[in-house]
């Protein structure tokens, strides 16, 4: 298939021309052949095509371009991403890549004198475009950036074409077209200057002088400025009877320049973006007359492809700087930087400076090399550069000249300089880096183990280079193998090696580089198996104080061996490491440090997160359980510094969950199971109150196994009841009314244990177990007995859930009571300053209102809940208390019962809260039946039965079948009704129920 953007948008299949349809869809597929490869988000595509007024149909017309587009060029072409659309187009499918490609060709052969095969490349790049870039369409503004950048690219390459000519002594052939020309775009200095040389050495040099006086009337006019010192050079040349013909007709008389790029990299990938800033930044006309050098410095870590991007670069804009390009490796990684006076040697040297006459010394040769440089346009390219010391005596001194440096640190002494910072490639452009290495073909024919490859490369170009090496140094093997012998992480290292290629030995010249105590702090930080951390994480496991430890991690930034991953709300940097790093600074660690140290560095860490989640749960008004502690050592800095929570505690918890999750985990992989639960048990307030069930389950569930394993029963009885809150709600949760068994096991535990406060929480779990199997009298018993426990130990929270699950006990048996322990739960809650079990209780109390018959006061407790239910934004406790709501109308025959049930239905299925869905609908089914909507009725009330047989809240489900048996009648199958009647009655009459 062939893309067409250079003239009318223009594509073609094997049989011909493809129908693109009409605007809007020709503007879609433009706006994503302008970032072919690249993912474009629905919101640019929809602004690209109704600008600043989308109809309300904008998403399903875009999709419907979409798929419109997928028709024409097959579904493969378009696919979407989390980011947005990305358009899939093969190498030399485009024509302005093979524009860009054949002009970089013929840029490269130019700068080597090469002018035939320029000429040739140049003009073949040319015959490309059959119009104006994307002519004939509404240009978005994306579409014009792009179209001026391949016009500004068009004219370079013409401008090329036209010096190889001139180089080749067909100076009278180009007269009219350099004419033209520079009547088209009278500003540009370098076709004036073609035109002066072709007119001169054609014998007419009074037209030559001529055209210069012109130049200056029109620069003056349109820029209040004369022309530059290229203008100028020729113009005194033609005046003196200096200007030398092209000798044989060879080419022009064009002092020899240096031209030092390395080769360019034929399989460059991935770093268009970068690319494109790179081409802005250097690759227009410098301003005229003095002013700052423009130098740009490209960072990241080593491998990550600073030097492909700084050749490849230099290589595109070459042709901006017709007096040459130097370049010169520093070895800015390595023992022994190169000296800057050296380097100055070999650039003046080339720059055709005898060395007999070089000064001795740097200062004085930096000076000569500004003074040479004065008159001149270069490029040039510092690769792998130490330190802004080492980089700015080869500054030049002025505007027409630019830069392009290379580094692993940032270099962010370099007054004005711009920085790129490299990041890995992302798995659609290192895929295509491997296919572009070890074959497109077999890379295609085994995409999964492809991506893999890439995956376990971590994304890091010279990893990915060396595995593309790899697979052609063997033809015979399928990608599997490779991808095979990669997941083993003890050996990944090593297969990351062939020739002169190796990712070790890359990380390790940056290393070494390091201070001891920055090597330890990588070494320490690299045995954490934590996705990020925060600075502090350094100072615990070197026993620092904190600024001192956050110094260490920013240094390891400087010398990108660790990476900032974002800020946190508090504004501190969390940081992270790339997985062949991580792995890089435990094979450090296993061959410099004791285990027993490392060891006794990863629990300091855990203490840490221990200490800080500890300070940050007390301030989460979350559930009311106790919060127990063991005797894990905490960790504090060893200064006596405070140290605590800098922000929100659930932002905190917010932004270090992953990191504390995986640090509990990797404590139970190395037995520290106290540590390990008394950090989960911190957790548990966050995982309740942001609704995270699965997260809190799956955790629980890790810890209680190391819990057993080290026989540690207060850590298994304190994990075994906060997953008895984790389960209670949840589809994944079983039988609530299983509890009881539950509860009787954390009673026996927490009775041997003489831990009060959690056999209070015990025996509130045993009254809702008792509750959901319809067994009140008991359920009543235990929260007395709860009650007790709880004021005899002090514990206020247990205190207001006795009350609570007394109140329920008490149900509509006894309304009066059960408002009387609501008030008291109430009294507490508010007392404690716990907003979130405040609104529980004045939701109870709307019910116990609404059981009484008084509508008014049961709405007002019902609303201060559910405003304090968003406020706080609780997801679980807002689908509680929408369906209370809905209750109260529906008993009170309210229309509004069925918007309110259809919220908390769709809240409840959506946070997968089975109880609370299994009551929305059982609300829904009720509404249906009053409305005569029978078969809606029959449908809501089944799946709300289905739900609460599984969550064995005997009470409700009898409630449930009986509103079913109503729905039956209506719909006509007595038999049907019969049975669930039956069933109905059973369990209400069950001796439970009493």
């Amino acid at each position: 298939m062939e893309f067409a953007v250079l003239g009318p948008l223009h594509v073609s299949g094997e049989r011909g021309p493809l129908p693109l349809g009409g605007g809007k869809q020709r503007i879609l597929l433009a706006e994503l052949l302008c970032r072919a490869g690249r993912p474009v988000s629905p919101a640019t595509l929809v602004e690209a095509l109704w600008e600043q007024r989308p109809p309300r149909t904008a998403a399903d017309n875009l999709r419907l371009y979409v798929h419109q587009l997928r028709r024409t060029l097959g579904q493969d072409r378009i696919t979407r991403t989390d980011a947005g659309f990305v358009l899939a187009v093969h190498p030399g499918e485009l024509d302005a890549e093979r524009f860009e490609t054949l002009a970089g060709q013929g840029g490269s052969a130019l700068s080597h004198g090469d002018h035939e095969r320029a000429a040739t490349l140049l003009r073949q790049a040319l015959e490309l475009w059959r119009g104006a870039a994307y002519a004939g369409l509404n240009l978005t503004a994306g579409l014009r950036d792009h179209a001026r950048r391949l016009e500004e690219e068009r004219l370079a390459a013409l401008e090329h074409r036209i010096e190889a000519d001139l180089a080749r002594g067909l100076d009278a052939a180009l007269i009219a077209e350099l004419t033209e020309l520079v009547a088209e775009h009278p500003l540009r200095e370098r076709p004036r200057r073609q035109l002066m040389l072709a007119l001169a050495r054609s014998g007419r040099q009074a037209e030559a002088l001529a055209s210069y006086r012109e130049a200056r009337r029109v620069f003056a006019a349109e820029l209040g400025l004369d022309p530059g010192a290229e203008l100028n050079r020729v113009h005194q040349a033609i005046l003196t009877g200096t200007l030398d013909p092209a000798p044989d007709g060879a080419g022009p008389s064009v002092a020899r320049s240096p031209a030092q790029l390395p080769t360019d990299i034929t399989d460059f990938t991935g770093r268009d973006e970068q690319l494109a800033q790179l081409t802005a930044l250097l690759g227009d006309e410098p301003p005229p007359g003095p002013g700052q050098v423009r130098v740009c410095v490209i960072a990241g870590m080593g491998g990550v492809g600073k030097t492909t991007l700084a050749v490849h670069a230099a290589h595109r804009i070459a042709r901006r700087y017709p007096d040459g390009q130097l370049h010169a490796n520093l070895h800015g990684a390595e023992a022994s930087p190169a000296d800057p006076g050296q380097v100055l040697a070999a650039f003046l040297t080339a720059l055709g400076v005898p060395r007999s006459t070089l000064p001795e010394g740097t200062d004085e040769r930096a000076a000569l090399f500004r003074s040479s440089l004065a008159e001149r346009r270069m490029l040039i390219v510092l690769d792998n550069a130490a330190s802004e010391q080492q980089v700015r005596p080869l500054l030049p001194g002025t505007s027409g000249c630019a830069v392009i440096v290379t580094s692993r640190a940032r270099l962010s002494g370099l007054s004005g300089a711009a920085l790129i910072e490299l990041s890995v490639l992302h798995l659609r452009q290192g895929v295509r880096l491997l296919s572009r290495i070890a074959g497109i073909g077999r890379v295609a024919a085994e995409p999964e183990a492809a991506a893999e490859i890439v995956r376990l490369s971590d994304g890091i170009p010279l990893a990915v280079r060396v595995a593309g090496a790899r697979l052609v140094a063997r033809p015979h093997w399928p990608l599997t193998r490779l991808a095979g012998q990669l997941k083993d992480e003890r050996r990944r290292l090593d297969q990351f090696a062939t020739g002169d290629l190796a990712v070790r030995a890359s990380l390790a010249l940056s290393y070494v580089g390091l201070e001891p105590a920055a090597r330890r702090a990588f070494r320490l930080l690299g045995a954490l198996e934590v996705p990020d951390f925060a600075g502090w994480v350094a100072s615990a496991l070197l026993d620092l104080p904190v600024p001192a430890g956050e110094e260490l991690v920013e240094s390891l930034v400087d010398t990108q061996l660790v990476l900032m991953s974002g800020v946190d709300p508090a504004g501190q940097p969390r940081y992270r490491f790339h997985d062949l790093v991580r792995l890089y600074a435990r094979e450090r660690a296993e061959l410099e440090d004791r285990p027993e140290a490392v060891a006794a560095a990863l629990g300091r860490a855990f203490g840490g997160w221990l200490a800080l989640a500890e300070q940050a749960t007390e301030r989460v008004q979350g559930s009311s359980s106790a919060i127990i502690h063991g005797s894990a050592p905490r960790w504090s800095p060893p200064d006596g510094t405070p140290w605590e929570i800098r922000q929100d505690p659930m932002a905190w918890f917010d932004t270090e969950r992953t990191a504390l999750v995986a640090a509990i985990r990797q404590a139970c992989a190395l037995g520290l199971a106290e540590v390990a639960w008394d950090t989960a048990c911190c957790a548990e307030r966050y995982f309740d109150v942001s609704g995270l069930f699965d997260d809190w389950r799956a955790l629980h569930e890790r810890v209680l196994a190391a819990c057993l394993a080290a026989g540690d029963r207060l850590g298994e009885a304190v994990i075994r009841r906060g997953l008895m809150h984790a389960t209670t709600w949840t589809e994944t949760g079983g039988a609530m009314a299983a509890q009881y068994d539950g509860a009787e096991r954390l009673i026996a535990m927490f009775t041997e244990l003489g831990e009060r406060r959690g056999l209070s929480d015990a025996y509130v779990l045993r009254a809702w177990g008792e509750a959901a199997r319809g067994d009140m009298a008991h359920g009543l018993r235990s929260g007395r007995i709860a009650l007790d426990l709880a004021e005899r130990s002090g514990h206020q929270g247990g205190e207001a859930r006795a009350h609570v699950c007394m109140a329920v006990a008490y149900g509509t048996r006894d309304i009066k009571m059960a408002i009387v322990h609501l008030l008291r739960g109430l009294d507490l809650a508010t007392k404690l300053g716990n907003p979130r079990f405040e609104a529980t209780t004045l939701q109870f109390l709307g019910l116990a209102h609404a059981h009484a018959k008084e509508f008014e006061a049961g709405l007002e407790y019902m609303v201060r809940a559910l405003a304090i239910y968003r406020q706080i934004r609780d997801p679980l406790l807002e689908a509680m208390g929408l369906v209370a709501l809905a209750k109260l109308y529906a008993g009170h025959h309210d229309a509004r019962a069925r918007a309110v049930a259809e919220a908390a239905e769709l809240m409840s299925r959506s946070h997968r809260l089975a109880h609370h869905q299994a009551d929305a609908l059982w609300v829904l089914g009720g509404v249906d039946l009053a409305e005569g909507r029978v078969a809606e009725a029959v449908a809501h009330l089944e799946e709300s039965v289905r739900l609460w047989r599984t969550r064995g809240w005997r009470e409700f489900l009898a409630g449930a079948l009986g509103s079913l048996a109503e729905a039956y009648t209506a719909a006509g199958d007595p038999a049907a009704a019969a049975a669930a009647r039956l069933e109905a009655e059973t369990l209400a009459g069950s001796p439970q129920a009493g």
